[in-house]
């Protein structure tokens, strides 16, 4: 995906992941299980040996990551965990690109004060444990780029404090449990890329009202895109690499007014019109003036292009491998800011509009 949508997002789950005290959330105020209570009930002792239990299930650790996880070492001193500040119990697990193969033990469910788990880039393979669910406080998880597979599990709708969820680049299969989204009301960022789900993007994803991102690029989802995404604060739509059909979103995108990254290519939409015109998405489009990135390649779009296509905070447009026909009309001179523009593979006709000289940021 674009370079600029991915930096935004990887800026945010840093800062998130930062700014994740070790007493407490960063969202105090929107959290519904009361942290203190996470912190009763067991001890450091018992979150030592959960942890032992967790290395025990990893059958290789090419950079010796986990080799002071062992009894004579203080358990707040292990590498990638951080204990609250009383050292009373532990808060976070951050393995991130350790090359650590294996599978993700069910142990780690008895770190009830658990408020992020980071394995990205790992090797942990089989299912997700379910008894992750039994983990009232946690706020991040992010398991991009192991070898994962199975369903999300539906105990997840338990996770009521989960804001961060990215699961990238596995092998994760079946549909979306649409409790996750009922119950689940605070998450922000959402990242499913680049695995085999199947079915509906469930309407219940509507009843997460502070949803920053949602990446669901390459996977198998069909039907359109829920209504209740308008109920939303989406500054990042990523669905490219779907099975997703119906028209062109523009009543959604409408109403979506923080846009900034709309990503739908390689989808089976068609435009407006019995797939014969461009206008009323384009002009919907006005409405997020925000809008830095807009990719809608091999749909088989026709029509032409519109006199609203010149919108002014666009960088990236491609509109590449659809059905488009007629001239590049002359409000292209509209597109002050854009970078990368892309039209080819299409049914465009006329000459080259002298108006393209104007876009001077063009690379």
């Amino acid at each position: 995906m674009a370079f600029i949508r991915n930096f935004y997002i990887l800026l945010f789950l840093l800062h998130f992941i930062l700014v994740s005290s070790n007493t407490g959330s960063p969202y105090p105020n929107r959290r519904r299980y009361p942290y203190h209570d996470c912190l009763q009930g067991r001890s450091l002792v018992e979150d030592k040996a959960a942890l032992l239990a967790f290395k025990k299930s990893v059958l290789v650790d090419p950079k010796s990551t986990l080799a002071n996880w062992e009894d004579g070492v203080h358990v707040c001193n292990f590498t990638g965990v951080t204990c609250n500040e009383q050292h009373h119990r532990v808060t976070q697990i951050d393995l991130s690109s350790s090359g650590l193969v294996g599978k993700i033990s069910p142990s780690l469910s008895n770190l009830t004060a658990l408020q992020l788990i980071n394995l990205y880039e790992n090797h942990f393979f089989s299912s997700i444990p379910p008894q992750l669910s039994s983990l009232p406080c946690l706020q991040t998880l992010v398991l991009n780029q192991n070898d994962l597979n199975g369903p999300v599990p539906d105990s997840f709708a338990l996770l009521t404090s989960l804001i961060v969820f990215a699961v990238m680049e596995n092998n994760l299969t079946g549909p979306l449990p649409p409790s996750f989204f009922s119950n689940c009301t605070q998450l922000k960022v959402i990242d499913l890329s680049f695995n085999y789900i199947i079915g509906r993007i469930p309407m219940e994803i509507g009843n997460c009202p502070s949803l920053w991102t949602l990446n669901l690029y390459n996977n198998q989802f069909i039907g359109q895109l829920p209504a209740s995404l308008t109920n939303t604060t989406l500054y990042n739509l990523d669905v490219e690499n779907n099975h997703l059909s119906g028209e062109l979103p523009s009543d959604l995108v409408s109403k979506l007014l923080n846009l900034m990254f709309l990503h739908l290519s390689y989808n089976n939409m068609r435009s407006h019109g019995n797939n014969t015109d461009l206008y009323p998405f384009f002009a919907t489009l006005g409405n997020c003036t925000g809008l830095t990135e807009l990719e809608l390649a091999g749909m088989g779009l026709g029509g032409k292009l519109p006199s609203s296509i010149g919108h002014p905070s666009l960088k990236r447009l491609e509109l590449q491998e659809n059905l488009i026909i007629g001239s590049i009309p002359p409000e292209i001179r509209n597109l002050s800011n854009i970078t990368m523009l892309n039209l080819t593979s299409n049914f465009l006709n006329g000459t080259i509009p002298e108006e393209l000289s104007l876009l001077l940021m063009l690379e």
